[in-house]
């Protein structure tokens, strides 16, 4: 093949930048201790966000009230229910 066709590699550009960012991946990885914390941190936010969620839930529908009823569980219980679910789930999607 002539030299003109061949393709050139751009300087700088080599397997050592390709080395660099598989041992930056490779260094972020979570030990098996630290991704069981955090699975156990994710599914026990879940648990606490279901649990409060059900406690809003049959509150409001009057079978028994734990904490006052009105606006300030349909404003602050069912939020913080969701945000202690959603906060679970992004710690157990994360690798």
């Amino acid at each position: 093949m002539p030299t003109s066709k061949r393709r050139r590699k751009p300087p700088g550009r080599g397997t050592s930048r390709a080395r660099g960012a598989a041992a930056a991946v490779s260094s972020r990885k979570l030990t098996p201790a630290q991704y069981q914390r955090r699975r156990s941190l994710g599914w026990a936010l879940i648990l606490v966000g279901v649990v409060v969620f059900g406690q809003h839930l049959f509150s409001d529908m009057g079978f028994f009230t734990v904490i006052s009823s009105g606006w300030d569980d349909l404003l602050i219980g069912y939020p913080t229910a969701a945000l202690l679910v959603f906060g679970g789930a992004v710690l157990l999607s994360k690798t």
